[in-house]
């Protein structure tokens, strides 16, 4: 899990990247070799709607996580619908990263989902794999770091069943964010490999392109220290969507679990075809295909006005609940 360091400074790095760091990062070489591409690291002034032009899919194709046998209190558990729902989406984030590559790096990462109007938020138990998750088995906690019980006891959470390091980062992002119900946090591969470069992500794919502006980049030494909510308000103001964790992984948040889901899943591509972009041009920069800050910046904002495409993650929502009914039924139970 993610440690933030003391005394941390802020810096610009990468597309749209700002890194909190205890250490100066020398970007001077970087900006004279490329100037176009140094000019997109101050680019966190397009904060615009996301996909406010696109029609919802959900309304044309409804689906449901909930089993209609579990509707009206009758679930397993005997929580409240709201509860309840909440709960299958939070199962179901667990089985669609691992079913999509991002869940499978044991049981060290965190999905935390919060249930609607209350300052209460879903997790995992710590030490079940992401294919194990189920709606019954997810755990509530409380935004004083509380473990609350199905008969609404509590008692402060420890690590023998929770994750300790997932639990501030919940409650410090949903407190300054209320706009976001889900943070989801991950470790592909591909991420801690962006996550170790200088320059952090690059504008080397569509999915990066949609992305600009919207990632910070957090360096920590695995000590949580008075900055660390600091740290997380300063990486997720503006509207942010995601954060690169130094040679670790990532956040992502989402007004819901639809859209957290589909800004995970394409920070990740993102870092897929960077790493693959820079395996075939090495440190030829001549070889790789980066377009200037202004052109990304339009760019950006055309496709969040889109009527096309949402960038939300609605219109894969149905397809995404489908898949799980064919692939791992048992998530909502």
């Amino acid at each position: 899990m993610m440690r933030v360091a003391q005394g941390v400074a802020a810096a610009a790095v990468g597309i749209g990247f700002v890194l909190t760091t205890t250490t100066a990062v020398n970007t001077v070489s970087d900006c004279t070799k490329n100037p176009a591409n140094c000019a997109s690291l101050h680019s966190h002034d397009v904060e615009v709607p996301v996909s406010p032009n696109t029609p919802d899919r959900r309304k044309l194709d409804p689906v449901t996580t909930v089993r209609p046998e579990h509707s009206a209190g009758k679930n397993p558990i005997g929580v409240d619908d709201v509860e309840w729902k909440a709960r299958t989406e939070a199962a179901a984030l667990y089985r669609l990263l691992y079913i999509h590559d991002m869940g499978s790096d044991l049981a060290a990462q965190c999905v935390m989902h919060r249930i609607p109007g209350r300052e209460e938020f879903l997790m995992g138990e710590w030490g079940l794999f992401f294919e194990e998750q189920t709606a019954s088995a997810m755990l509530k906690y409380d935004f004083d770091g509380n473990l609350v019980y199905l008969n609404g006891t509590k008692e402060v959470a420890e690590p023998g069943r929770s994750n300790m390091g997932c639990i501030p980062v919940a409650v410090e992002i949903m407190k300054f964010r209320p706009d976001v119900q889900t943070v989801l946090h991950i470790h592909p591969l591909s991420v801690m490999a962006v996550g170790g470069l200088k320059d952090g992500l690059q504008p080397l794919s569509q999915a990066a392109f949609f992305l600009y502006g919207q990632v910070s980049r957090e360096a920590y030494d695995f000590t949580y220290e008075n900055s660390f909510a600091d740290s997380l308000r300063r990486g997720f103001s503006n509207g942010k969507r995601a954060m690169l964790l130094n040679h670790h992984g990532l956040y992502a948040v989402g007004r819901d679990a639809a859209e957290a889901f589909f800004v995970a899943k394409h920070v990740k591509q993102a870092c897929d075809v960077q790493v693959m972009t820079l395996g075939m041009a090495g440190a030829d920069e001549s070889a790789q295909l980066a377009p200037p800050a202004p052109t990304l910046i339009e760019q950006y904002k055309d496709m969040m006005a889109s009527r096309d495409y949402a960038y939300d993650g609605s219109r894969e929502w149905p397809g995404l609940v489908r898949q799980l009914q064919r692939r791992a039924a048992d998530y909502n139970m």
